[in-house]
């Protein structure tokens, strides 16, 4: 593990939205790729992180107040840019898996966007890292 690095196992095709789009445009993505995350550029630039737990918060909302997730008008109301993660740590694709293993054991979300030179590359989460460290 101590050579391997995030472009060893991190995803390359990686779904993304703008701050441009909406909630429901992140849901749809989620569920189509099954995928728990999603990257938000503004102007080619990652901007933030959309998580599912994120919209997961939403729909508890909705439940409470008895309306259906996709037709809440709370939840058409919302943009990405008013609940993505805006302060994202990132990794480049050239940093250790342990570097990855280091951020996930302090924090409490579990996918880092890869990100060289100001562009996104991929996305590497804590199922890749406890993927290969099955293996290993």
């Amino acid at each position: 593990m101590k050579n391997a690095t995030i472009s060893e196992i991190m995803s390359r095709q990686v779904q993304k939205l703008t701050t441009n789009d909406d909630v429901i445009d992140a849901k749809r993505i989620m569920d189509d790729h099954n995928i728990n995350h999603v990257p938000i550029m503004r102007d080619g630039q990652l901007a933030g992180i959309i998580s599912s737990n994120d919209i997961a918060q939403i729909e508890y909302l909705c439940d409470f107040i008895g309306e259906k997730l996709e037709r809440s008008t709370i939840f058409r109301s919302l943009s990405i840019h008013e609940i993505m993660t805006k302060d994202v740590v990132s990794l480049s694709s050239s940093a250790k898996v342990s570097d990855a293993v280091l951020v996930f054991s302090n924090v409490s979300f579990h996918s880092l966007p890869v990100v060289d030179n100001g562009e996104l590359v991929g996305i590497v989460t804590s199922k890749d890292v406890f993927r290969f460290l099955s293996l290993e």
